[in-house]
């Protein structure tokens, strides 16, 4: 199967187009997490899922149960993206009370260690007996979780698409120039980009948006 392509942290209208003509599966907008310079209001939200032909996908993190779903309920997204830490009890509750998919995303370290492994599994094993509908391996440093424009260990990354039997997202510094390396280590089921086809945080470049799409279903070498 074709994997899958999403292009997230979409801010302005031009870019939601180009992501859409390129070729994208889905278009992720950060909302309403303020440590995050994409992220917009959900009015502004609403404004840029009207003009998707692709599924749009709301992606937050920090969000007590009742805020997201008074958020769901409100943008009405074909996906809600969980990315911070939230609970597997979280995720289980949520999902009954929401119509859209569920992703969680989890923090994979960026160098390899064969001995985080298990507990890695468990970690995703226990978000998808709460009902997650995927999951989304991002990179997880000091710094922080997502958004950084690094990769995770593909090696770990690879060994979890391997073993779990659920549809699974690479994210984090994936590039136009990696993103077919990427595909053919890992395996995944689709490829998430943000930084990587940015001039600025929150403006894509046209160029890389459709360079990642054509590299990444590779139909350009």
């Amino acid at each position: 199967m074709t994997v899958q392509v999403k292009i997230c942290g979409l801010t302005r209208p031009d870019d939601v187009l180009i992501a859409c003509q390129a070729g994208a599966n889905f278009c992720g907008v950060v909302v309403e997490v303020p440590a995050s310079p994409r992220s917009l209001s959900h009015q502004q939200a609403r404004s840029l899922f009207a003009l998707m032909t692709v599924p749009p996908v709301l992606v937050t993190r920090g969000k007590s149960l009742d805020e997201l779903i008074d958020l769901t309920h409100a943008l009405q997204p074909a996906v809600l993206q969980l990315h911070g830490d939230e609970p597997p009890e979280l995720v289980a509750t949520l999902k009954r009370q929401i119509a859209c998919a569920l992703w969680k995303a989890l923090p994979v370290p960026v160098d390899a260690d064969a001995n985080l492994l298990p507990s890695l599994l468990s970690h995703a094993r226990a978000f998808l007996r709460a009902g997650a509908d995927a999951l989304l391996l991002d990179a997880a440093t000091p710094k922080g979780f997502g958004g950084q424009g690094v990769c995770p260990s593909w090696e770990l990354t690879a060994e979890l698409v391997r073993r779990l039997d659920a549809p699974c997202w690479l994210a984090g510094g994936l590039t136009p120039e990696n993103v077919a390396d990427a595909i053919k280590t890992v395996r995944p089921f689709g490829v998430d980009v943000s930084s990587g086809v940015e001039v600025s945080p929150g403006v894509k470049d046209p160029e890389k948006v459709w360079q990642f799409c054509q590299r990444a279903k590779g139909k350009t070498p």
